[in-house]
């Protein structure tokens, strides 16, 4: 009698390989853990002659060993897969080559520039169906070694597989109502994705107008123009309205940053000291003032308070990686101010940070302290935050603020 089972798998690790299976030492390691994509026999050998008497429904299933080239790509071949379970032991699978991996279950949309070839299976079995540009929804990811990852997309065919090839996916975006719209009042860049690092200067810019939004990441917006275009925009890359137009020339004293926009994450080239004229100039919600000039590259903005600081006070911190601009709101223990993500740490799958607040006086004692967190972030960032002191007194006065224990946080 043959059962259908959704065993359990626990991990095991064998310290035997037959000379059948044991890869060379050139193969890529063979994933601890891989996913069963539907219902897949279960062999006592590597051998498809010998009597199946199980099977495993979809799951997580821990491996043990593999053929020697099991991680080769020969057309249309099976590859022979050891796999642990727990009411078996060691037993073999023998599963398609580009199903050797791992599945990552996702509900999110995703915006697909280019083609979307879609198939029966990760890579394989091509259903004749071609997806163009747009959002789809994806239940999930499937990674796989020396291989692009599968996405498994919800289609009108039932649930399909795209691998990307020459074309950008954008994660994590989420669908607008057909009623949303974005009000550009100034000329704005249109990005071919949401991204904040670094600044694109050679963006597509187009006129003001009030577009209609089909999705949205942040503050993003996915947009379709009045001539049709496609495209993200941000108010944030937007040229502000209400500017004061002025006639004044400014002293440069040292190397000085413009940026295409009134925001720290439009940079565009570091300027050498010089007299330069200013026509126009602007406040930022922080309360700094930008003035705008020409340049070789067009108008552009410096920023140039009379303080030659940032507002609110910058703290004074060497961390490297944030600048963070706290501001206390009278008599409550809520510190409100705003972040800038000046870097973060390379070859890391980092979307937030901790850090630990510190209210100090002037000599440096300890008042107060908040800790608070930020996710979903990435370099080049400007985020208002919010957070709370453990304690806040009316006596509390000619106090300053300082970071202490500053981690990143993985993304995943």
């Amino acid at each position: 009698m043959k059962y259908k089972l959704a065993l359990i798998c626990g991990v095991i690790w064998s310290a035997s390989f037959s000379q059948f299976v044991f890869a060379d030492e050139w193969s890529p390691s063979l994933p601890k853990t891989i996913t069963l994509l539907h219902e897949t026999k279960l062999y006592a050998s590597p051998n498809e002659l010998s009597t199946s008497w199980a099977s495993l429904t979809p799951q997580d299933v821990q491996t043990v060993e593999a053929e020697m080239d099991w991680y080769k790509p020969f057309p249309n071949e099976q590859k022979w897969v050891k796999i642990h379970t727990n009411w078996l032991g060691d037993q073999w699978v023998h599963i398609d080559f580009h199903e050797i991996g791992r599945m990552t279950p996702k509900d999110e949309f995703l915006d697909v520039l280019g083609p979307m070839p879609l198939f029966t299976k990760p890579e394989c079995g091509y259903t004749g169906a071609t997806l163009a540009s747009q959002i789809v929804h994806t239940k999930g990811i499937f990674y796989r070694p020396l291989q692009n990852p599968s996405w498994l997309l919800d289609t009108w065919l039932g649930d399909k597989w795209f691998t990307p090839s020459g074309v950008l996916v954008i994660e994590g975006v989420s669908k607008v109502s057909p009623d949303v719209k974005v009000n550009l009042q100034g000329t704005a860049s249109l990005f071919n994705a949401p991204e904040n690092q670094p600044y694109i200067p050679n963006a597509a810019v187009i006129e003001p107008q009030l577009v209609s939004a089909i999705a949205q990441q942040g503050d993003f917006y996915k947009v379709t123009t009045n001539d049709g275009k496609h495209g993200w925009v941000s108010h944030r890359y937007e040229q502000p309205t209400g500017v004061e137009l002025i006639n004044t020339d400014i002293l440069l004293p040292k190397t000085t940053n413009i940026y295409a926009y009134p925001n720290l994450q439009s940079f565009l080239d570091p300027l050498a000291p010089q007299t330069v004229h200013a026509h126009a100039k602007v406040q930022d919600i922080w309360g700094n003032t930008w003035f705008q000039i020409r340049t070789w590259v067009g108008d552009a903005w410096i920023l140039h308070n009379d303080s030659a600081e940032l507002n609110p006070n910058k703290i004074p911190d060497n961390n490297g990686y944030i600048d963070v601009f706290p501001k206390t709101i009278s008599g409550d223990k809520t510190v409100c101010g705003r972040l800038y993500v000046m870097n973060m740490p390379q070859y890391e799958s980092y979307g937030g940070f901790s850090f630990t607040l510190q209210m100090i006086d002037s000599n440096g004692n300890l008042l107060a302290s908040a800790e608070t967190s930020v996710s979903g972030v990435q370099q080049n960032d400007d985020i208002s935050f919010t957070t709370v002191l453990d304690k806040f007194e009316e006596s509390f006065s000619n106090y300053t603020f300082r970071l202490s224990n500053v981690k990143f946080i993985k993304a995943y």
